[in-house]
């Protein structure tokens, strides 16, 4: 074990000026990889188990089962009338994709896979908020608080999932240009010509 970060004698303030080898992101000799919350993670496994390799590699199974059932249902819920079958295969075929073996087999591998559950629900929850955003509720003060309310909450959930999803790895940040694509092209239908014409009107503004 060479990251210090992973011992309760180390303070938990570390994690967050270190880099994942837990080296100080200050220091000359880092890489500048900063994953706290997949450190956090590992370091929960040492308090339960030390250096047991089982718990490292259960945990990372676990995560990777969660993740592959948050991909299903995120599916479902950006296609829109999807038959069961095409989501239970697709969910299969995701589950045991050989593009994955390294990073559930891996106990490093962990970050991609934390980073993955955190993206897929950041997608969740974004889908969530295209929703209430063009909702059709009913035209009353109350229910538009409700929808208001609701919209933000979801928008909210987006952000922590997108900051966990960073934390765990940096390529997490990348959520955000899936989730504008989206809400562009699937959500709002906006069609490529209208994209480079709504391009060439901000040019001629500008």
């Amino acid at each position: 074990m060479k990251n210090p970060d992973l011992l309760p004698t180390t303070p938990l303030w570390n994690l967050f000026v270190d880099d994942f080898w837990g080296t100080p992101l200050r220091h000359s000799g880092s890489h500048k990889s900063y994953r706290p919350l997949c450190v956090l993670t590992f370091r929960l496994n040492y308090l339960l188990s030390g250096l047991d390799p089982f718990s490292y590699h259960l945990t990372n199974v676990l995560l990777h089962a969660g993740v592959t059932a948050v991909y299903v249902l995120t599916v479902r819920k950006a296609v829109q009338g999807c038959p069961s079958e095409v989501l239970l295969m697709s969910g299969l075929l995701f589950a045991v994709h050989p593009v994955h073996a390294e990073a559930v087999a891996g106990v490093v591998g962990r970050a991609d896979v934390l980073a993955c559950l955190f993206f897929l629900l950041a997608i969740h929850f974004y889908i969530d908020y295209c929703n209430a955003r063009h909702g059709r509720e009913p035209a009353t003060l109350n229910g538009c608080r409700r929808v208001r309310r609701t919209r933000w909450l979801y928008l909210a959930g987006f952000v922590l999932c997108t900051s966990a999803s960073m934390l765990s790895k940096e390529h997490g940040v990348t959520v955000v240009a899936v989730c504008l694509v989206y809400d562009l092209f699937v959500h709002q239908r906006l069609r490529p010509t209208q994209l480079l014409a709504l391009r060439k009107v901000c040019h001629d503004v500008c």
